[in-house]
């Protein structure tokens, strides 16, 4: 029981091109160039076909950006 909670809690961890597109607010197409050109800077992972994201990631590289009003 406890393997099917960590598998539950690891597949809505992982986020696909659409899903981070939404979350930082460019499209699908932008990420993709940016992949290509080597210049993003969350980690992306490979499962199969798809591209991966780690929410944990998303939230660091969220975290990291500098606040423009303090």
């Amino acid at each position: 029981m406890e393997k099917d909670r960590r598998n539950k809690e690891n597949h809505r961890r992982m986020l696909g091109i659409k899903e981070v597109s939404i979350i930082l607010g460019i499209a699908p197409q932008t990420i993709r160039n940016k992949l290509n050109a080597g210049t993003f800077s969350i980690p992306t992972r490979k499962i199969g076909k798809l591209l991966k994201w780690d929410s944990l990631d998303i939230e660091n590289y969220l975290d990291r950006l500098p606040k423009i009003n303090r």
